[in-house]
């Protein structure tokens, strides 16, 4: 074999190995990034469907509202709820309207601050738009905060008592007038 045929074949050789090198690193990253695209909500993903769907498991995660006590996040949140038009259903003060009252206690789908996120997060049947992907985390969560201030959400830790009395109130209602 000539010395040129030899040179080429190592550059082929050198360029199929880096193609390689290549494409294992792309894959690695791709799989390490799967489940920021299957979850782009982080904890929220592992919170069951509220307490229409039966007893929650108690997680190991914190799932409280991290802006709950930032007054300036109450009043974006208010800002939000303006804007984005969620008075348009659920009316300027929350009470209700065309959509559930917010400002009770009695939530369909959940009412701890990480059950509100869910569904301003993911949106719920018979009206409810999912504002996920328009709306960063730190919006929902300002969203949730402005929500807490009205009083209509109870913490993670109230007794069963108060959320059974909740879920029995949601479940009777009529479908799209109870959160």
């Amino acid at each position: 074999m000539s010395l040129g045929r030899i040179l080429i074949a190592v550059l082929i050789l050198l360029a199929v190995g880096a193609g390689a090198t290549g494409w294992l690193i792309m894959t690695q990253r791709q799989s390490q990034n799967r489940i920021d695209v299957a979850y782009p909500e982080g904890i929220a993903a592992v919170v069951p469907l509220g307490l229409s769907a039966g007893r929650s498991p108690t997680l190991s995660a914190s799932t409280a509202n991290p802006l709950a006590n930032d007054p300036n996040s109450v009043q974006e949140g208010k800002k939000l709820f303006t804007s984005m038009n969620c008075a348009g259903c659920h009316g300027y003060k929350a009470k209700g309207g065309m959509g559930p009252d917010l400002t009770d206690t009695a939530w369909r789908y959940g009412g701890t601050p990480i059950d509100v996120y869910k569904s301003i997060y993911e949106g719920r049947p018979q009206g409810m738009p999912a504002w996920g992907n328009a709306l960063p985390p730190q919006s929902l969560w300002q969203l949730v905060a402005y929500l807490q201030s009205l009083g209509g959400t109870f913490s993670a830790s109230s007794g069963d008592g108060k959320q059974q009395a909740a879920a029995d109130q949601g479940q009777g209602a009529p479908a799209g007038q109870k959160q």
